[in-house]
This record gives C-alpha cells, structure tokens and sequence, in this order.
C-alpha cells in the first residue's frame, strides 16, 4: 500500500511545492547594480559604507551583515541621515530573510515612502511599489500585484534604472506564472536574465536560472529543469555567490529532479543539504520549503512518525508566517501519514483543510489530488459510497485539467519557437502528448484515456534564417572574445586601443571631459610570493568584480596587465574627481576574506588625471596615461591605498 503512494502522490506533493518555491524564491527583492545608484550625489564618506554592505547583500549576506554592523557601531548612537536610512532599510529588507540577524524586523514599505516624499526621489518610490507588489503577490491579489509592477516598469523607465526594471519584470513573471501566462513568463524571464548578466548582478543571475527551471518543472519538462538547475549551481560556484537561501533553493530543485530520475540517495542528500542552507538563514518561508520536502522523503522512507512529527512543525512555522498555501501543503503531508498510520478520521479532516485552501487558491492539479486523497481514505474504511464520490470528481476534473495543462504546453513551446537566441539548440519544437488512464477501485471501476498531441514545424527558410543568425552571432562572439582577459573576464588592453580609434561599432568616445585612472593592487607580489600564484589570481578576479560592480555601465574599466587596471569616467564641469576615485577606492578595497583557507585582504593604490576632452584623449592618449602612471606613483609614495589626481597643467 505505501508503495504505491510512493510512487504517484508523494511525487505529485513534490511537484507542487514548485508553486511554493516559486512564492517565496525572491521573497526579497533583488540586488540592484551599483552604478545605478553610487553616483547619488547625496552620497557621502560616511554612506558609503552601508552602500557596500547594500551591494553585498544579496552575493554574501552574512559579510554584508558584518558592514551593517561595522555603520552602526560608527553612527555612535547619531541618527542616520535621509540617504544612509535608505540604504539601511533596502539592505536589511534582504538581510532579513537571507542571513541570521539580530535587528528589529522594519515595516520596509512605510519607511521607504516616508524617505521617498523627503527626498524627492522616484526610484525610492519605485522601491515601495516593489514591496507592495511583493506583499500582493503573497496574499494571491494578484491584479493588484501587477498594477503595482507596472508604475514600478514606467519609473524604472524614465529614471534609467535598469536594475529596477529587470527586477520588475521577475515578479511580474512571477504573478503570471500563477495566472498560466506561460507564454510572457519566460519572456519575462529571459528579459531580466538578459539586464542582469550585463550588469554583471551574477546573484540575481542564479535566482533567475533557477526560476526557469522551477517552469520547466511545472511542465514536466524534466531535462529542461535539470539544465537549468545545473546553470544554476554553476553559476553560484563561478561568481562566489555566498548566500545560503540560494543554495537551498538549488538544493531544493535537485531533490526534486532526482526524485523524478528514481535516484534516491542523491535525492535525501540534496534535500538534507537545502535543510542545512535552510537552517542559516532568517527566513521561514525557506525553511517551510525544506520541511514540506524532507517530510516527503521520510514518507517515502516509511517513517510514518516522524514525518507526522515534521508535518506538526511545518505547520507551526506556517502559521507563524501566516502563509495559507504553505499551512495546506503540511496538512496534506500530515494527511498521508495518519492514512498509512489508520488514523482515517484525522486523515480526512487534514485532507479537507488542505483542499478548501487548494480551492481558494485556484490550484487545480493540488485540488485533483486531494479528491484522490480522499477517495482513497474512504475505500481503506470501507465507505465505498462516498470513496466513488470522489473518485469521480477526481476523473472530472484530472480531465478537464489534463486539457488546460496540454494548452500551457503548446503556449510554452510557441515562447520558446520565438526566444531562439536562449534556446539556441532547439530547431524543431516537437509536443507529444502521453496517453493518460486512471481506473477507479472498486466494483463500478472505468478507465478514462484522453490523448492530445501536437507538432509544431518550422518551415526551411526559417531554418536558414536562424542558421545564418547563428552564424553572424558567432562572429561577433569571436570578435568579443579578442576584447576580453581570460582571467578576469573584463576588457583588455586591445579593447581600449580600438575604442580610442573609434573603431568599434556600437562604442565611440563621446564629447565632453573624462577622468582617467590607473589602479594598481598594493604589494600584489607579496600575496604571490606569500600565498602562490592561485590565490595570487583569487585576488585578481576579485578586485575585479568589485571595480565593474562599482562603474557605470558607460564606463570604460580594463586589466592593463598584471596587476594594474585602467578606468576611464566621462564626467562634468561638477564633477569632484578626487572624490569619485576614492569612492571607487573604497568599493574595491577588501578585508579578511576567506580564499582557500586563508583570510586576505587588499587595497589599490589609484593615479588619475583629468582630461579635458575626448579628441584630446584620443590624439594624445601616451600623454595622458604617462601623466595619471606619474599620478600612481605619488599616491604609492604617499604610502599606498590612497589616490592622486593630477590635473592638465600638473608636471
């Protein structure tokens, strides 16, 4: 008998904690890029420092809590001003949920409204609409969600801010998943993804890829979700993303797989590891995630107490959240247990809490599930009657849904017919449906089949087309290739050079006046010699994640060589440059962090010279890199981690 609940409902329960992961996977909103917003000029010495610990925030929340803390303890118990309340509140709005915190919870909403109205600032608005719109989507107002979402999309729109923008079009993509809009979700998606990865918010990144393969779970597309998953943990490995709610998320989707693919121990493994990330954080939801999963495993391990025991307390956390949809999800695990336990009366009741919630909700393949639930806790009592009651809701409606989920296939196969440039190895969208059969138990039993299948066809001149497009993307790939330093993945000398020549298509030197800087890694050969070249690298890679994160996007920012990098800033007649290059000092500079056992830190020394105009700085470019390379040298003189700014008539 457990069998075969093993095989068929505990796999569907886990399918459907994916809508659930889906609810709280972003709970908080995602990192906005730094050059959206640093260049504030409100921002002052004293700001900067929660600024960093606001970047940090999502790829290593608890190195951002210890900045938190490190601002507080400098305030010397002084008020925040308007901007540092900013940053305070959107940093600790994500702490809350991503690491352990030992702040008060703040009412993130009302306080960014407040700062938003003194300031005069609309991206600070913006900000609110998000977590309002979060707070929507949590409560299943879904209209209300998405009306929100759009005055976000026309501020993020007028103000530039594309951060903002792709993190609206997440939830948005979110909202929709729960509305079947399969064909604008992954639109949606990929349109974020696209933002993030140019903007190089590589934890956002992660949260994305994951996202998808949540979708691709949901449509039983299991080769897809695994891919996807799979870009996921690498992505989390290649960029250094410390969080543990992430890593749980991931672990979370792997077990899910596993199960799928009949693979066991990889499946408990990988649960057991979400429940350890799941542990180290402040949130509940995530942790509500894992039990509902790991519940699952002991059912399928035939510990019927103990997971009775897990479905207890994942409904206290539940609860505590106030999270309806979660609190069914516990009542159905419990549900089962007591049914394999003979318990058939708290059974039922467990069931038909679940189901009224499931029916609120509108979740059609979780309310097919429990009529069958049911159906089952009646025929083990013997009450025939009523267990073919529900035995025929549950062919009613599994029909009716089996029609709507093959229309959310054919909607999904056409998003992914026209995204190509993501989906660069499908040529020919094939949907094929599968025989479907249930028959009911009992004396009065019938076997219902329903068949659909569909075949979508490309014809061969689009075939052609894409080939061509295909080719003409690898050539300009090829061409970045040659622009870009293997280490670091930033630019290289070579890019610079054709810049200056105005040679590259997409990317001239404008009009106006630029700062241009030589940064140099203090006592970079002492690391090399101390610690050896890998770590030597480590280092490399991340001073230079920390200078892209800390630039505009119109930046110029390149690995010169070894351990010297060039920026070079388009700026105005109001423009402090010495404050913009120590501000950038600042971000790139790094202490006590942890590389294969060692914990380093390290500091730039930056020479800068300011530039009067772009044909200046192209016809005499050695001119000036000889000037800011002299500039370096005094800022070293001067005892390193400092910067020097000499101007035109300096010698």
């Amino acid at each position: 008998m457990y069998q075969y609940w093993s095989s068929s409902l505990v796999n569907a329960i886990r399918i459907s904690f994916i809508s659930l992961i889906i609810a709280v996977g972003c709970v908080i909103p995602a990192q906005a890029k730094p050059s959206d917003f640093v260049y504030t000029p409100a921002i002052t010495e004293q700001d900067s420092r929660i600024v960093a610990a606001y970047i940090q925030s999502l790829r290593d929340p608890k190195y951002a809590y210890s900045l938190v803390k490190q601002f507080v303890a400098g305030k010397s118990g002084k008020p925040m001003t308007d901007w540092e309340r900013v940053y305070y509140v959107l940093t600790m709005s994500r702490l809350d949920a991503y690491t352990i915190t030992k702040e008060e919870p703040l009412d993130t909403v009302s306080e960014l409204e407040v700062l938003a109205r003194k300031l005069g600032v609309p991206w600070i608005k913006a900000e609110a609409l998000l977590h309002r719109a979060i707070v929507a989507k949590e409560t299943a107002h879904y209209g209300e969600g998405l009306a929100y979402l759009d005055e976000v999309l026309v501020i993020a729109d007028q103000t530039g801010f594309k951060n903002l923008r792709a993190r609206a079009l997440k939830w948005q993509a979110n909202i929709l998943y729960y509305q079947s809009r399969y064909e604008l979700v992954l639109a949606n998606y990929l349109e974020a993804l696209t933002i993030f990865e140019a903007q190089q918010d590589y934890a956002q990144v992660v949260l994305v890829l994951s996202n998808i393969g949540n979708m691709y779970l949901d449509m039983d597309q299991w080769e897809l979700a695994q891919a996807y998953n799979k870009k996921a943990f690498e992505a989390l490995e290649r960029y250094h993303v410390k969080s543990d709610y992430t890593a749980a998320l991931l672990y979370i989707h792997a077990g899910l797989v596993d199960h799928y693919y009949k693979r066991q121990e990889s499946e408990a493994s990988n649960i057991r590891k979400a429940i350890f990330h799941a542990n180290q954080t402040g949130s509940s939801y995530i942790q509500l995630v894992t039990l509902t999963n790991y519940t699952s495993i002991l059912l399928d391990e035939n510990k019927l107490q103990a997971s009775l025991k897990m479905s207890k307390e994942c409904l206290e956390i539940a609860d505590n959240i106030q999270d309806k949809l979660g609190r069914a999800f516990c009542y159905e695990s419990k549900s089962m247990a007591y049914l394999e336990l003979n318990s058939l009366k708290k059974s039922v009741t467990a069931a038909l809490i679940a189901l009224n919630v499931y029916k609120e909700y509108g979740s059609h393949s979780q309310v097919i599930r429990l009529y069958k639930i049911l159906s089952d806790i009646y025929k083990k009592g013997g009450n025939y009657k009523t267990s073919l009651e529900y035995f025929q809701r549950y062919i009613d409606e599994k029909e009716s849904n089996f029609l709507r989920q093959k229309r959310k296939e054919i909607r999904l196969l056409q998003t992914q017919y026209n995204t190509q440039q993501k989906e660069q190895q499908i040529a020919l969208l094939k949907a094929e449906s599968e025989l479907k059969s249930s028959q009911i138990q009992s004396q009065r039993s019938r076997e219902i089949i329903l068949a659909l299948s569909v075949l979508l066809a490309a014809s061969i001149l689009s075939l052609l087309y894409r080939r061509n497009n295909h080719l003409s993307k690898n050539n300009e790939a090829l061409t970045e290739q040659s622009f870009q330093d293997p280490l670091t993945g930033m630019y290289n000398r070579r890019y610079i050079e054709r810049w200056l020549e105005g040679k590259l298509l997409k990317e001239k030197p404008q009009s106006g006046s630029y700062v241009l800087a030589i940064l140099d890694i203090d006592h970079f050969k002492a690391i090399n010699d101390t610690y050896g070249h890998d770590i030597g690298d480590r280092v490399l890679q991340e001073v230079a994640s920390r200078l892209q994160q800390s630039c505009r996007e119109h930046d110029k920012v390149v690995r010169w060589g070894g351990e010297e990098f060039i920026a070079i800033f388009a700026v105005t007649e109001s423009t402090d440059c010495l404050e913009l290059l120590d501000r950038i000092r600042h971000a790139v500079r790094f202490e006590n962090i942890e590389m294969a056992g060692e914990a380093l830190s390290a500091t730039v020394s930056i020479g800068g010279v300011e530039v009067p105009s772009s044909q200046t700085l192209q016809s005499d470019w050695q001119h000036w890199l000889v000037k800011a390379d002299s500039a370096l040298y005094c800022a070293k003189d001067q005892g390193r981690d400092c910067v020097v700014v000499s101007s035109e008539n300096d010698d």
